[in-house]
């Protein structure tokens, strides 16, 4: 308890002396670590004509698409699913139905959706224990404004009843660490911070004398690891600290600094998308909470990709997306746009890769589902839906993968989650979007 009143805590990461030898299982009780689950969505979709790669398989007999060649460093952990079609995507409300489909099976009812989406119906089956059932966060709330929840976030406890995001960095850090209670889904994070800076010192500093005793009584590997830790923890919060509130750098950095204050300009920047990977990686590793949902851009986003380019200062959605001349394979400024988005998908991923957990690491133990809004923005196209599983799913997955299903259902990836994840659950979706089987020859 720090002298506000507000209570500090440092979760720990996944240590050696926690599991048993094979560092497959908790040594107390010997059960099996639980695998992590994110959902990583991107609003506008993608140029399906340069996201598909041209040839199935696995290994060598297939290649990364143009689109996600971002990622070609992790290609042994992804596992791309093409040919799939929403169901449920009602001419003239595209953007809101599309992003219903794409994450709970189901139709909306009015204005909200009808269905928990699926990082609920995962967090049924692996959340027991964490102190946040999930963790959603997101990187610019940049948004067309419409009354539909399925606009405003992708995470959905049931039928009209949303999660929503949050965006600001400093708030997730607060949220992390002062205190273990479930806030207020109202609360901005800005009293927990104003009691943090009250405070003049790292929260960090008041717990060094309960680290220096862990410390003791660890193996050399695990001593490294809780130093690592705590030295990351240090790193996010200097950067943090050092940005105003409102996403400006202070007045004596660069003009070009970059900021970890929320996007108030809804450029999802670099910097943010750093800090919040940091963040949701540091959730993860300490079993804070396994299910994550990460919004890069939300559905039908108005976002500028200024920093890009200097033809980029525009509205990617009403005037890139939507008002550029070109085809599914031809039009360069949202391809730019895209590419942009898979780098920063490519960078939450390596995050995950480089972070241990048990015997391996969170990518290993993750399955990261990455889907859209809409398959090609510019008429708003529900065939080629973008799908791309990432991680092992702590060995439920193989990875380096393309598999191709010309017309299958959309929610039939939904129910693969699930199953891969544990679920008892053997149908998913409502309406068109009902389904009784996972895709094929995807689980291992």
């Amino acid at each position: 308890m720090l002298a506000t009143g507000a209570a500090v805590t440092i979760p720990l990461p996944l240590l050696e002396i926690m599991l048993n030898e094979s560092g497959t299982a908790y040594a107390q009780p010997n059960t099996p670590v639980s695998p992590l689950y994110v959902t990583w969505f991107f609003g506008n979709g993608t140029l399906p004509g340069r996201w598909k790669p041209a040839r199935t398989g696995s290994g060598s007999a297939w290649e990364l698409s143009p689109q996600l060649q971002p990622l070609a460093a992790l290609k042994s952990h992804l596992t791309v699913i093409t040919g799939l079609e929403n169901k449920l995507v009602v001419p003239g409300f595209e953007h809101p139905t599309g992003s219903a489909g794409a994450t709970t099976g189901a139709p909306l009812d009015g204005n909200a959706v009808r269905a928990a989406s699926i990082d609920q119906v995962v967090a049924d089956a692996i959340s027991a224990g964490t102190p946040y059932r999930s963790l959603e966060v997101g990187l610019t709330p940049a948004t067309p404004g419409g009354p539909q929840d399925s606009l405003h976030t992708v995470s959905h406890k049931g039928p009209h009843s949303r999660n929503n995001p949050e965006f600001d960095p400093r708030a997730v850090f607060n949220r992390l660490f002062m205190g273990g209670a479930q806030p207020d889904p109202g609360d901005d994070g800005a009293d927990q911070a104003e009691k943090l800076a009250k405070v003049r010192r790292s929260v960090l500093d008041s717990i060094l004398q309960d680290g220096a005793s862990l410390k003791q009584r660890l193996g050399t590997a695990d001593r490294q690891r809780v130093e690592q830790h705590l030295e990351s923890i240090r790193a996010i919060e200097r950067r943090l600290e050092a940005t105003p509130s409102g996403g400006s750098p202070a007045a004596c950095s660069s003009p070009a600094a970059p900021s970890a204050g929320k996007d108030v300009q809804s450029e999802a920047p670099p910097a943010v998308n750093t800090a919040m990977v940091e963040l949701s990686a540091l959730a993860l590793a300490c079993e804070r909470t396994r299910v994550l949902s990460f919004m890069f851009s939300l559905p039908a986003a108005h976002v500028y990709y200024r920093h890009l380019a200097s033809d980029m200062n525009d509205d990617f959605h009403d005037t890139i997306c939507h008002g550029d001349p070109g085809d599914q394979s031809g039009q360069p400024r949202v391809d730019k746009g895209v590419i942009y988005t898979m780098r920063c998908l490519n960078e939450f991923l390596t995050k995950l890769k480089s972070t241990p957990h048990g015997s391996s690491n969170l990518l290993d133990h993750a399955l990261v589902f990455v889907t859209s809004d809409t398959a090609w923005g510019k008429v708003h196209t529900k065939a080629e839906w973008p799908v791309l599983f990432a991680g092992k799913a702590g060995g439920r997955l193989r990875g380096d993968e393309h598999h191709n299903f010309p017309g299958e259902n959309l929610s039939k990836a939904l129910l693969t989650v699930a199953q891969i994840m544990g679920s008892t659950a053997r149908e998913i979706g409502v309406d068109a979007g009902r389904v009784t089987s996972p895709l094929a020859g995807i689980q291992v």
